[in-house]
């Protein structure tokens, strides 16, 4: 009979024990918490905490919290003022207009757990007795006199709710700082801190209305707020209703935002250890694979291992001897490599993956240890092109290299990993599944924006469409196999000239595998070839005002995000990179029209001549080898028409 393999799963709730928190989470935990509580820090104050889904926002907040509810803080000389904590989830309340009254609500029902409203009611039955509409007060006295908190609030209707903040400021204010302890109303001495976790899991209305709540509390001393959210979810709402002074709107609510790091791969290992469940150590082999699929994220991470389990579990229990390496394998592609699995499962080509497999092994044999990136033409050129694009991959070869499965347990690693994909996983498979939004264009409205360095007033006439990404090579592709550079009619006369003299079939780097990925930008070409491909595609090269407006929207902006550099957000030189990257990369660097790289990665050329005297065109928007001056929506570069360089690709436009 087999031996029954139980299944160990991780908890994905939020880790409180100090212990466990890992993922270097204490530094972060201790800065913050002295922030709030630091008695020098003048109030009101809003912290933002930003972070994509699952990176441990809540997490690092419920520990904050922790550690500004512990006692031992608030000793004698210390510098620290004394905190009370309130926990508000905006997104479990369905209305808008229910926001104001849900958070006085809370703050109200956290008083009563600290047993406020009995230890203090003689002081306030005093603050109730300066009320002068009488319903109100006479909630008020039910409350301080123990009725339950939903009672009270259930006494009043929306409109009272909203009375009772705006009457009675006055009392809101007096009752908080008695909670507080400080008659005296000094915030060097106490403050009221309020955690609002996943902002970004609310409708876009509701996450507007909790800001616009947030704001009521900007006068009031004594009030800090903490946000959790993706910060570009919050953007994106606050777009739909204040458009392009999104970012002032917040920029004028925010004072602290603390963006949550990529979790490096030594605290995973420390998490790991400190999970408390049995991990095979084939995760901690291969964890330097596993994480880069998993994006560094501590969720996605927590979910892969207890799909592993579970799998590796069901395949024990069905009597599958298998290597638990090769589920890690698997569970990588599956993850990591959409079109690798499309050729292997979908297409039902079960000796593809052989054939890759054998390939790669040849492949290692010539370039050893080298860096795919660099790999030879001539070993590329023995193998065949449906195999390039999984070669060139360092990563999946370092898998290839090991995972010597045979046919039967390739199936049963197929069979398994659809068995216990989530809701989450198959939704995120579906979106990898919809087309692209490569060769997508957006709409650009006509009217006035700010242009140049200077900012001076321009005014575009009418409105047009510029594509969301520069020209990828596999759109180029298109324009080679349709025999582009042998037809006439899509060159202007110099280009011909130019191109004949030449003997231009190709852009100059279309062979180069640091250059030549399908997702990568075009670089290499000329303006006469931009052109050519413009007129092929219907389309046409922006004049420079088009591409400015596109990449910094009306607000003068620096860079496509806002006004200061971040090299997270562009592939400049900054990054460190020192070749382009494929231009969905860099999704947080869009710019207010949702147009991608519009700075870094590759100059695009324009329409306008540079100069007087013709003999340079325009370019916008730096490149990979430039630094942050040279990426600015502003800067305007120049080059010859027949410059083919490295960082020069395109972005059509059209009317």
């Amino acid at each position: 009979m087999t031996e029954v393999q139980p299944v160990a799963i991780i908890s994905d709730s939020p880790e409180t024990r100090e212990k466990n928190v890992g993922f270097g989470f204490a530094a972060y935990i201790k800065t913050i918490a002295d922030l709030i509580a630091y008695k020098e820090n003048n109030t009101p104050l809003v912290i933002g905490i930003y972070g994509e889904w699952g990176s441990g926002k809540t997490t690092l907040m419920q520990n904050i919290k922790r550690s500004l509810d512990n006692e031992a803080r608030y000793k004698d000389g210390q510098d620290f003022r004394r905190c009370k904590t309130v926990w508000f989830q905006a997104w479990k309340y369905a209305k808008e207009e229910e926001i104001l009254s849900a958070l006085i609500e809370e703050i109200f029902k956290t008083m009563k757990g600290d047993n406020f409203f009995e230890r203090c009611k003689p002081e306030i039955e005093k603050l109730t007795k300066k009320i002068d509409k009488s319903k109100i007060a006479a909630s008020l006295i039910k409350l301080v006199s123990g009725i339950d908190v939903n009672e009270f609030f259930s006494d009043l209707s929306y409109k009272d709710k909203l009375g009772f903040y705006d009457t009675f400021q006055e009392f809101f204010d007096d009752l908080t700082w008695t909670y507080l302890n400080c008659q005296e109303q000094d915030d060097k001495k106490g403050a009221l801190v309020i955690f609002i976790d996943d902002l970004d899991r609310c409708p876009a209305p509701r996450i507007v209305k909790v800001l616009e709540t947030i704001k009521l509390f900007m006068d009031k001393k004594g009030c800090i707020f903490v946000i959790g959210a993706a910060n570009e979810i919050i953007i994106k709402a606050l777009k739909e209703i204040y458009k392009d002074d999104a970012e002032k709107f917040m920029d004028k609510i925010v004072q602290v935002t603390f963006n949550l790091p990529q979790i490096p791969e030594g605290d995973f290992e420390t998490f790991m250890d400190s999970i408390g469940i049995d991990i095979e150590e084939s995760v901690l082999k291969y964890l330097h694979l596993i994480l880069p699929a998993m994006r560094n994220n501590p969720r996605r991470l927590k979910r892969y291992l207890n799909n592993l389990h579970l799998q590796y579990g069901l395949l024990k229990n069905r009597g599958t001897e298998i290597d638990f390496s090769h589920l890690i394998f698997w569970s990588i592609i599956d993850t990591d490599y959409p079109s690798l699995r499309k050729n292997i499962v979908e297409n039902k080509n079960i000796r593809f993956f052989f054939t890759l497999r054998d390939a790669i092994k040849a492949v290692n044999e010539k370039v050893k240890d080298r860096d795919g990136l660099e790999m030879d033409e001539e070993v590329l050129k023995e193998i065949s092109p449906a195999l390039h694009e999984y070669i060139k991959e360092s990563e999946l070869r370092k898998i290839f290299t090991e995972f010597d499965c045979d046919e039967d347990q390739l199936m049963q690693l197929i069979t398994m990993s659809s068995v216990v994909e989530s809701a989450e996983e198959l939704k995120e498979k579906e979106e990898l599944k919809k087309p692209k939004t490569i060769g997508g264009m957006v709409k650009v409205p006509e009217g006035e924006f700010k242009y140049g360095d200077d900012n001076q007033k321009e005014m575009i006439d009418k409105p047009y469409e510029i594509d969301i990404y520069p020209v990828t090579n596999g759109q180029y592709k298109g324009f080679i196999e349709a025999n582009g550079y042998d037809t006439e009619e899509y060159w202007s006369v110099k280009g011909v000239k130019w191109r004949d003299e030449n003997k231009i079939k190709l852009p100059k780097y279309w062979d180069n595998v640091k250059f030549n990925h399908p997702e990568q930008p075009v670089v290499g070409i000329s303006y006469y070839e931009a052109e050519a491909f413009a007129n092929w595609s219907g389309k046409r090269l922006p004049t420079e005002k088009e591409w400015e407006k596109a990449a910094r929207g009306t607000d003068g902006r620096v860079y496509p995000w806002g006004n200061e550099f971040d090299k997270e957000k562009c592939n400049s030189e900054e990054s460190g990179i020192g070749k382009t990257t494929r231009v969905t990369v860099y999704p947080d660097g869009k710019s207010p029209y949702n147009c991608h790289d519009m700075a870094g990665n590759v100059w695009e050329w324009c329409s306008d001549l540079y100069s007087k005297d013709g003999t340079r065109r325009a370019i916008r928007g730096g490149s990979w080898d430039n630094d942050a001056r040279r990426c600015r929506a502003s800067f305007r570069g120049a080059a010859r028409p027949s410059a083919r360089w490295r960082p020069d690709g395109v972005r059509l436009a059209r009317n």
